[in-house]
């Protein structure tokens, strides 16, 4: 690692000073050529002009190198709240002692953040490059409020495991070459620009700017592979300087601490995720929360109950095995090149092979800071700054408000639950439009609701469905859509070129799924079809008829999803490129024409649907109307404005989150009709 942090120096110091010393050799020559020219009288005219250019050249390469690697840039932290031990004596008492536990150097400044995060950081600056640079610690005010005092001694021992190593210096190093390089790749714009204003500077000047085109491509194709080299050694390091400081603060807390913690974090960050989304709309309709972090307890509660998870005596969530197990997570992986971080599961077999005992302290990580409350809403007016700046509070709208909006909005498109989430977050499978065949007698006596729909169905569907997922990622690994030198799967790890092995696979597993969730799917609806059919033979007819329309509704949501996901794309491929070929741009017109008809025909056959437009907002409805009525006549004729695409976006967007929310409302309705039709409805 070291050595590609010096390689990188090195190389940006060899890039100086050749620009340097090629400038002075121009200027030299330059000169060298101009004097000899006065001499030859009218004969060195040529001459002059040609030293003249190569002085100019050289000027100008320097100027451009300089623009090209230096460029100022300011990182803003939004939240950030220093807080002081005559502030916080009881928190700075509690670091105070934990840094003599973990033998770690005394931060020297302590900062308030609202989420859900603990990190330290070397004080920036050319000191904290090449010097003995301050460390400072920042601690998240949501973590502290989904963790108790020992959960919250781990997370910050692990943050001081990282003061006492010294390769946090490296780490420095890498963060900052890492911005450098982002910033000459994609931010900087001033060498851009005075390619730009040279240009157009006459014949001479535009050869040069082609000049300095070719050389900006040759340097971030240099800076490019220096950025692979440098990461590459980056990310074995940082995974082995995570699981040291675990190692520090797992010898402190003890392995059940640091697993609670962990998954307690993690979960917090979840619902923090999801508060501040709401939030956000919340503070557009002019509802404030004064106290966001007492909507982050409740919310926390609230999954929790959702997910039948047990609380302790500080209404912390208290998750087991079973629990956190249920989250299905891709088995493609492939590391960002920027991660610093383990994954959990493989920090959680760390701690569990430690087996190291530890003392809990049960009470609430709030009790180490003064007027909690207080902190509380200070940080709260941070977000709202920060979030909805324009935005001023009018009025104040109660957590126990929010968290009974989200629990209306999840109990309207929540299934009834003898299903076992079974019919959850996927489509219905589309079984043949032939007529249903009723239960044999036999298969009346093996099958009931617990029978059709127990709780480990939920669980192989989830499979299924990530499979396909990873199976579209392994596609884009094999297309170079993902580019990426190795992934694992199943915790094996190959190489790109063998993605289409495990594809192969993957298929056959998908394969299996589809068909064993097609043929329960049936024999669910044939289930209820036969005690429908024991009712009336209309009462029948009409239930498959419903199943039916859903299956189509689902076809066309599908369409519209797409529509909105090419129009998306075509946003940048339409108008990003200025020097497009004219046979090019007219096939992007094609298409969007094309997905703008398909989009008229969906929006046209739902406005008729009422019982689905009449639930759109007035404002969606305007714009569709709009749409059908000017913006469609429009294109037909025009190539499109940047913002009528983005309306056009907008309103498929808009139309599809509708769309599948009523699409759930009549599965809602359609699976309480089933019951209806089940050993529920058969007296005893």
């Amino acid at each position: 690692m070291t050595g590609g942090v010096l390689l990188f120096y090195v190389t940006y110091i060899i890039l100086l000073l050749c620009s340097l010393l090629l400038m002075a050799a121009c200027i030299w020559s330059g000169s060298s050529l101009i004097v000899y020219a006065s001499y030859q009288g009218l004969s060195g005219i040529f001459t002059s002009v040609a030293g003249a250019g190569l002085l100019l050249l050289g000027v100008l390469q320097t100027v451009f190198i300089m623009l090209f690697l230096f460029s100022r840039h300011r990182t803003v932290v939004p939240y950030r709240t220093i807080v002081t031990e005559q502030e916080q004596p009881v928190l700075f008492d509690f670091i105070h002692k934990l840094v003599k536990q973990t033998k770690a150097p005394l931060p020297k400044k302590v900062y308030l953040v609202p989420d859900v995060n603990a990190v330290v950081f070397h004080s920036p600056g050319i000191m904290g490059l090449f010097g003995e640079a301050d460390k400072n610690l920042v601690i998240g005010l949501g973590m502290v409020n989904s963790l108790n005092i020992s959960e919250f001694k781990m997370v910050l021992a692990h943050e001081f495991g990282h003061f006492s190593q010294r390769s946090m210096k490296l780490v420095l190093h890498v963060y900052t070459i890492n911005r450098i390089i982002y910033n000459i790749l994609y931010e900087n714009r001033s060498w851009r620009s005075a390619i730009i204003w040279l240009s157009n500077k006459g014949l001479l000047a535009a050869l040069f700017s082609r000049v300095f085109v070719l050389l900006a491509a040759g340097l971030h194709f240099l800076f490019r592979q220096m950025h692979e080299l440098i990461n590459r050694q980056y990310m074995r390091l940082s995974r082995e300087m995570e699981f040291q400081a675990d190692e520090v603060a797992l010898s402190i807390c003890g392995t059940d601490t640091a697993i609670s913690a962990m998954r307690r974090a993690e979960m917090s960050n979840a619902c923090f995720q999801q508060l501040l989304q709401r939030t956000t709309s919340w503070a557009r309709q002019q509802r404030f929360i004064r106290n966001i972090y007492e909507a982050h307890s409740m919310l926390i509660k609230y999954h929790a109950k959702q997910n039948s998870t047990p609380l302790d005596h500080q209404q912390l969530p208290q998750y087991d095995d079973d629990q956190f197990g249920t989250t299905v997570k891709s088995q493609v992986q492939f590391r960002d090149k920027w991660a610093s971080h383990p994954t959990q599961e493989e920090r959680e077999q760390r701690y569990l092979a430690a087996g190291i005992p530890g003392v809990k302290i049960p009470q609430s990580a709030w009790t180490l800071f003064h007027d909690a409350e207080t902190l509380q809403e200070q940080m709260s007016h941070q977000i709202y700054d920060v979030l909805a700046p324009e935005e001023m509070p009018e009025q104040w709208s109660s957590a126990a408000d929010f968290i009974r909006e989200i629990e209306t909005f999840h109990e309207q498109y929540a299934f009834p639950a003898p299903y076992n989430s079974y019919y959850d977050d996927r489509p219905f499978s589309d079984i043949s439009p032939g007529r249903l065949e009723p239960f044999s007698e036999e298969e009346q006596t093996l099958y009931t609701l617990s029978t059709l729909y127990p709780k480990s169905h939920r669980q192989r569907i989830r499979h299924y469905f990530r499979d396909v997922q990873d199976a579209a990622t392994l596609q884009a690994i094999i297309t170079g859509e993902i580019q990426v030198p190795q992934f694992t799967y199943e915790n094996v790890q190959y190489r790109n070129h063998e993605a289409l092995k495990v594809l192969d696979k993957l298929h056959q597993q998908i394969t299996r799924d589809s068909q064993w969730l097609q043929d329960q799917d049936l024999m669910a609806l044939r289930y209820h079809y036969t005690f429908a059919l024991q009712h009336a033979l209309e009462a029948a007819t009409n239930l498959q008829e419903q199943y039916r329309r859903i299956l189509s509704h689902q076809v066309r949501a599908n369409a519209l999803n797409e529509i909105a996901g090419i129009i998306m794309e075509s946003i940048p491929a339409f108008y990003g490129a200025s020097n497009t070929p004219p046979e090019k741009a007219d096939a992007r017109l094609g298409i969007l024409r094309q997905e703008a008809e398909q989009l008229l025909q969906l929006l046209q056959e739902l406005l008729f649907q009422h019982h689905i437009s009449d639930q759109w907002e007035p404002e969606l409805q305007q714009k569709v109307t709009h749409f059908i009525q000017y913006q469609y006549p429009y294109m037909l004729e025009h190539p499109p404005l940047p913002e009528g695409l983005e309306t056009m976006h907008d309103i498929s967007a808009s139309v599809s989150d509708h769309y599948n929310n009523s699409i759930v409302l009549m599965k809602k309705d359609f699976l309480y009709r089933c019951l209806d039709f089940s050993e529920l409805s058969v007296p005893h």
